[in-house]
């Protein structure tokens, strides 16, 4: 018989370890029932800190009680009891499908002392769970006596997260997303070495294969005034703090810190509701479109671009970014000013200047999915390929 099978024979545990905590003394207990809390086939990933062999199940959680500043949490397989220093709502990203794993979480609480034994009488003042150096890379370690579970808090040195400041914080999306095998697109905290803070920002690495993308503007049409004037080479960060698909944008320190790491840089339409769409997109090497500096209004090569489904591959295509206009393409004037790419021009709309397409937005095509609608969103990204 497993371990897991053997834990389906017990019915209630108890289990007290008592504490003197301030100025009242108290006892610290575990109890439940451990036929109801296993979860089966579930484990936490990279969180085990020891591992044992125990005579009976019930040895297992009395192991993690005794572990009484770090064990957050256990599971057993076969024989093998993993004590956790992380559970599956401190860590849920690694709470994950594991066939022949029965996961536990592990109860803590105070009670007071005239419900325990008289051993309680016999423990410190404070739990000492500092004393044992949990915070590593310059942590520092504070007690905490209220939370049976959460015994102390590590303040984490500039640079560095999690429960034991053990994290290294990347500082691009390349560096976050290849630690997650490189698989991943979301919402991401970065870390900025020159700043020494946290931004948001939103990392893909799965809508182009070859590429890790990094999200550095992204603004509906509703919003396109406040955007209009501001070309790439000037700062105006907006909630580069709390990322919102529908107004945003990295301030100009961190665009051209990503921009000296990447190689490329895209244009999309929708990317937040639609995620990747060729029909209205862009891509260009930096070393072609340097949108960091390029003050500029004519014709630049393009990897790939297309407007309305009009696209073309390897050729030059318009360009504009002054002083007082965002990046973009003019769909009907680039071939008037010499462009390779005519196709551009089917069906654009002229008005007075042209139709604008990815940014600015003076004049509009319904048909152009950056701007069907007012709710319709325009992103701008640089790019590294791998």
């Amino acid at each position: 018989m497993t371990l897991a099978n053997y834990f389906l024979f017990v019915s209630i545990f108890f289990y007290v370890y008592c504490l003197k905590l301030a100025a009242e003394r108290r006892c610290e207990e575990s109890r439940g029932s451990i036929s109801k809390v296993g979860i089966n086939h579930r484990a936490m990933q990279g969180h085990s800190f020891k591992n044992y062999t125990p005579s009976k199940a019930y040895d297992c959680h009395v192991k993690c009680f005794e572990e009484k500043c770090k064990c957050q949490a256990y599971q057993i397989t076969q024989n093998r009891c993993e004590l956790l220093e992380e559970d599956r709502f401190s860590a849920p990203e690694d709470f994950l499908e594991e066939k022949g794993y029965t996961y536990y979480d592990m109860n803590r609480e105070y009670v007071n002392q005239t419900f325990a034994n008289k051993a309680c009488k016999e423990q410190p003042l404070f739990n000492l769970c500092c004393n044992q150096n949990p915070c590593a890379n310059g942590g520092t370690c504070t007690e905490l006596r209220e939370n049976a579970k959460n015994k102390f808090n590590c303040t984490c040195a500039v640079g560095y997260y999690g429960r034991y400041c053990q994290k290294l914080r990347a500082v691009s999306c390349t560096e976050q997303l290849q630690r997650n095998e490189g698989n991943q697109a979301g919402v991401y905290e970065l870390f900025d070495p020159a700043n020494r803070s946290i931004y948001e920002v939103f990392c893909d690495a799965i809508s182009e294969k070859g590429f890790i993308w990094t999200l550095i503007e992204s603004f509906t049409l509703r919003n396109n005034n406040e955007f209009a004037d501001k070309a790439f080479y000037k700062h105006y960060p907006v909630n580069q703090d709390a990322f919102s698909w529908n107004k945003f944008r990295l301030s100009w320190p961190l665009m051209n810190a990503i921009a000296s790491r990447s190689t490329h840089v895209r244009a999309t339409c929708n990317f937040n509701t639609d995620e990747l769409k060729y029909s209205d997109y862009l891509r260009a090497k930096l070393t072609d479109i340097d949108v960091m500096r390029l003050n500029f209004d004519g014709c630049k090569k393009y990897e790939f671009i297309s407007v309305r489904g009009y696209n073309c591959t390897s050729c030059t295509a318009h360009f504009v970014q002054r002083d007082f206009w965002h990046a973009h393409t003019d769909s009907y004037y680039g071939p008037r000013k010499g462009c390779q790419c005519t196709r551009l021009s089917v069906g654009a709309v002229k008005s007075r200047r042209g139709e604008d397409n990815f940014g600015w937005y003076e004049t509009v095509n319904t048909l152009h999915t950056c701007v069907s609608s007012n709710d319709s969103t325009t992103q701008w990204w640089f790019g590294v390929r791998y």
